[in-house]
């Protein structure tokens, strides 16, 4: 007997995430995999999120540009300038940064400070 809850996730008529809005996560979506069972055996299909397609920093309008400097951490720079400090992943994404650990180093670093890809004013190369 199929499970109707596990059907109805599967068809993605109910939301199997509960991100916030915030979570560069959020709009991505899930999709389930079934693996392979031995005969007789039910399968358990395996939810998980999509793909996160980043776009290129040059889509991001530049609003203004930060001088890394000793002691700067990736959320008090986007609580500072974007005004939530987990939205760090937008300065992230906006710099081509891919490993957001060494976000702030070296000192010195350069990072832009944007606007989101698909707002007004950012330019769409």
């Amino acid at each position: 007997m199929t499970d109707p809850l596990a059907a109805l996730l599967a068809a993605g008529a109910v939301p199997t995430t509960s991100l916030p809005a915030t979570s560069r996560y959020a709009d991505v979506g899930t999709s389930t995999y079934t693996p392979a069972t031995s005969p007789g055996e039910e399968p358990v299909p395996i939810a998980f999120l999509r793909r996160r397609l980043v776009p290129p920093p040059e889509r991001f309008a530049t609003v203004s540009e930060h001088a890394c400097t000793e002691g700067d951490r990736r959320d008090l720079l986007a609580a500072r300038y974007l005004g939530d400090p987990q939205l760090w992943w937008r300065i992230a994404d906006a710099n081509g940064i891919l490993d957001p650990a060494g976000m702030t180093e070296p000192p010195g670093r350069r990072l832009r400070i944007t606007l989101g890809p698909d707002l007004p004013g950012a330019s769409h190369a």
